[in-house]
């Protein structure tokens, strides 16, 4: 199965040794199988993508020679402690 961007992110390994020697640091643009260009600016790739190919998938990348993953907190977690808060505390102090 196929998932969206797939192709790009293939394309990106493909590249990316070319990549890093001659745009470290910058960002990529990449739609299929075509690296479009690298941007200075990630807004500016972005901007391109949508002016270039429309409103479809497309990747952005920061080309990087180690790839630190980035996490986010789902806001429903606070939401959950909030409202759980008093349970949550007695069921721990329980232990």
């Amino acid at each position: 199965m196929t998932t969206v961007l797939s192709t790009e992110l293939c394309t990106y390994e493909e590249r990316r040794a070319a990549l890093l020697r001659e745009a470290e640091g910058k960002f990529v643009l990449i739609h299929g199988h075509d690296v479009a260009r690298t941007y200075n600016e990630k807004m500016d790739a972005i901007a391109e993508g949508y002016r270039r190919f429309g409103n479809v998938p497309f990747l952005v990348k920061k080309v990087v020679q180690v790839e630190v993953p980035e996490t986010f907190a789902s806001n429903l977690l606070g939401i959950y402690r909030c409202r759980h808060s008093a349970t949550l505390d007695r069921a721990m102090r329980s232990r």
